[in-house]
């Protein structure tokens, strides 16, 4: 007859132990998984986010030559399907409100206000 009873000489796990392990750490793994994910979502975010930056200030870096420069500016389409457009308005007398606006491929805005006078700008 077979003795199915563990003494302390047979040392081992059973198959439902070794299962149960499998399980524990397929769940951290996965967890993990998850986490580097996001972390990796958020750099392509903060990626494009950096870009639409750099779009809008070299935009109004050029509006600082004048209206001739805005002119060639109003609204034009970028690599990696951006967009940007460039406005003029009257804010007070003697002011102007310069507005750079940069669409991001996923949808999000960002936006840059200036005010600059009349005379601050360069023949």
């Amino acid at each position: 007859m077979i003795n199915s009873v563990r003494t302390d000489s047979e040392r081992g796990l059973t198959l439902l132990e070794v299962m149960v392990a499998l399980v524990l750490l397929s769940l951290v793994l996965a967890g993990y998984l998850q986490l580097l994910h996001g972390a990796y979502s958020l750099l392509l975010g903060s990626r494009d986010w950096n870009e639409a930056v750099g779009y809008a200030v070299d935009a109004m870096e050029r509006s600082k030559l004048g209206p001739a420069a805005l002119a060639d500016l109003p609204s034009e389409r970028l690599p990696d399907g951006f967009r940007r457009q460039v406005s003029l308005q009257p804010w007070q007398p003697g002011l102007d409100l310069v507005t750079v606006t940069v669409t991001l491929p996923t949808g999000g805005r960002f936006d840059l206000y200036r005010l600059e006078t009349a005379e601050a700008r360069l023949p």
